[in-house]
């Protein structure tokens, strides 16, 4: 046989190259086209005008965009994927108010499945999305309504590794089983978990809503970035730029600007906010934020303090159509009381008027200054700035206060009582199942009890004193007026008031605040297991949350099991266990209990304040819309 030239071995190999380069083109061509046509079933990233996203400002700002991505700003929304969604998903089964939840694994996508009463599973709902990592993962479902989404009833305490029904992680009233209805997440969380969301109303309760990114990325704080980028493509406008200014007009630096601009950057979100009229609404609807950081206004928006003079007409309106609406997120004197809302409490702060007071006094964004902690870390504690978790916080304007710290306190320089923040900005706000510190700066008062129920400074700390007792030593501190007061208010502890008879958010932050272990080491331990025992039954499942996380910081308690959502005649039997192991394991016999906390010398709650006090709960239904 003849054997071929090598010039035909050569063509037989350029023909197999070229055809096997076509058949490599054509399958990248095909995953391409799946990987550039976006899915039907959720909201979606888009070319929105102006926005480059994140991954365009890693190039020349790595640190910035290290810094970003460790914080948890970045995963407020994400796509869902075996990454983010919490363990075990493939093999969830949960019920809740008659329906039945089983979760499957098909690859990487994650799906859930519905039985009501007497009935079998539905047809699979795709978990497309996740909002929040940090303390309180939500799944969003897709519901064949094109990209409008379904909220999965139950979310997932990250802290506890555990799932409760979303209703039963708010401090919501019990009757109420339902709380995000299908297209909340199109028509309201969208507004402040992702980056220049459109809502994009259809019809009915359709929605096509588009992102400019998923979770808060550059663009929220720094503005539309493409401009940036073009421009700063030239590296001689670049050195330009770092030799005669350390500020660039195409992006907005929120750490340069005065304090209501650089405060209104975060407050964009993080405040109670309301449109100026119906016009505003929908052209926030169709095409997003007005608003870009660096502005003086919300543009379509306003900040909304009650009882200030502004928008009284827009307020007005407010108050005739959700007749509950102030109610729900603020005390009776204007105070923002849920989380999530911070801007309200710094915009109504004193030091707010100085204009230069503003978030970023006490929080940065990246990891910018000297000595700061690991990014971790540093994300996990609010990203605070050095030291802001002190003193320093306050001392940094206040600087005259460190020489006349005592006298101005009355307590020692060591003592919880001199820190300025537990005075000044004390946890009388409620959200994420915790209470929080206020981010209005105040001065504690008995006034603020007795008119808007509202916990102060000094009785939440000295758990075991009365109103009257705070009452006396502010006059005699600081000359203030002593209120009017009951007789309960003069001989019993306001804390063993407010969680037996206050309202549902009064009881969630005394449950919370009887875990403080600075009020622990001032007011005692002994006295506070009653109480807490007790408020394991508490109507509210978040009150009850708190009581059981409390109670597990008390001796012999650090292990003590219980399912804070469990059946009522459950959580019975969890108490009466709970009170049989303080009583005859833990209890301290030589244990003396102070009148003032209602516990006779026995240990016991004394039955007749106890039944005097319950029987005056008020009981009005507390909706904390965080």
């Amino acid at each position: 046989m003849r054997k071929l030239s090598r010039s035909w071995w050569q063509g037989l190999f350029v023909i197999a190259t070229v055809a096997a380069t076509i058949v490599v083109t054509l399958i990248s061509l095909r995953d391409f086209q799946r990987e550039v046509v976006p899915p039907e079933n959720r909201p979606i990233q888009s070319q929105i005008a102006g926005y480059v996203s994140s991954n365009a400002c890693r190039a020349c700002h790595p640190g910035n965009y290290a810094s970003w991505h460790a914080s948890f700003h970045r995963t407020m929304t994400q796509v869902a994927t075996p990454q983010c969604l919490p363990p075990d998903m493939d093999k969830l089964e949960l019920a809740f108010n008659g329906r039945e939840y089983k979760a499957e694994r098909r690859g990487d996508k994650f799906f859930v499945r519905t039985r009501p009463e007497s009935g079998s599973y539905g047809e699979p709902q795709q978990v497309v999305l996740v909002t929040g990592s940090h303390n309180l993962q939500i799944l969003w479902l897709d519901t064949g309504e094109g990209r409008t989404l379904q909220q999965f009833p139950f979310g997932y305490i990250v802290a506890e590794k555990m799932w409760a029904p979303v209703t039963e992680t708010f401090l919501i009233p019990p009757n109420v089983k339902e709380y995000y209805s299908t297209g909340a997440w199109n028509g309201a969380c969208m507004d402040c978990h992702v980056t220049q969301g459109q809502s994009r109303f259809v019809a009915g309760n359709k929605w096509d809503s588009q992102v400019a990114e998923f979770g808060i990325a550059c663009e929220a704080c720094h503005s539309e970035g493409r401009e940036h980028m073009e421009r700063n493509r030239n590296p001689f406008r670049r050195f330009k730029i770092h030799l005669t200014t350390k500020s660039d007009p195409t992006v907005t630096n929120p750490a340069s600007l005065k304090g209501l601009e650089s405060g209104l950057a975060c407050g964009q979100c993080h405040s109670v906010w309301a449109f100026n009229g119906m016009a505003d609404k929908i052209e926030f609807n169709r095409h997003g934020a007005a608003f870009r950081p660096g502005a003086g206004d919300l543009s379509q928006r306003f900040v909304v303090q009650p009882n200030a003079p502004d928008h009284t007409e827009q307020k007005d309106f407010i108050r005739r159509t959700e007749p509950d609406f102030f109610h729900n997120r603020f005390w009776g004197d204007g105070m923002i009381r849920v989380t999530g809302r911070e801007f309200n409490g710094v915009q109504a702060s004193p030091c707010f008027r100085g204009g230069e007071f503003s978030c970023i006094s006490c929080h940065e964004m990246h990891l910018d200054s000297p000595g700061q902690t690991d990014a971790k870390t540093w994300a996990r504690t609010a990203q605070l700035k050095p030291k802001m978790d002190s003193d320093s916080a306050c001392l940094q304007c206040h600087k005259d206060m460190t020489a006349r710290l005592v006298a101005h306190t009355h307590h020692s320089a060591e003592s919880s009582g001199s820190r300025c923040y537990n005075c000044h900005m004390p946890r009388t706000t409620f959200g994420l199942l915790r209470a929080m510190r206020s981010h209005q700066v105040s001065s504690p008062n008995v006034h603020e009890s007795i008119a808007y129920g509202r916990p102060n400074a000094c009785n939440l700390c000295h758990l075991d004193q009365t109103l009257g007792w705070a009452a006396q030593h502010l006059h005699a501190w600081y000359n203030q007026p002593v209120p009017e007061l009951s007789e309960d208010d003069r001989t019993i502890a306001a804390a063993v008031q407010w969680i037996l008879k206050g309202d549902a958010g009064q009881r969630a932050l005394i449950a919370w605040g009887i875990g403080w272990e600075s009020a622990q080491k001032i007011a005692g331990r002994d006295w506070l297991y009653p109480y807490l025992i007790y408020t394991l039954t508490d109507s509210y499942a978040a009150v009850r949350f708190d009581a059981w996380k409390s109670l597990r910081t008390l001796p012999g308690f650090s292990d003590f099991s219980f399912t804070y959502t469990a059946p009522d005649q459950t959580l019975g039997e969890a108490a009466t266990r709970a009170y049989k192991k303080w009583l005859g394991e833990v209890r301290n016999v030589n244990a003396v209990y102070r009148r003032e906390t209602a516990i006779d010398s026995d240990g016991r709650v004394r039955q007749d304040v106890f039944q005097r006090l319950r029987s005056a709960r008020d009981e009005k239904p507390i909706f904390l819309a965080e």
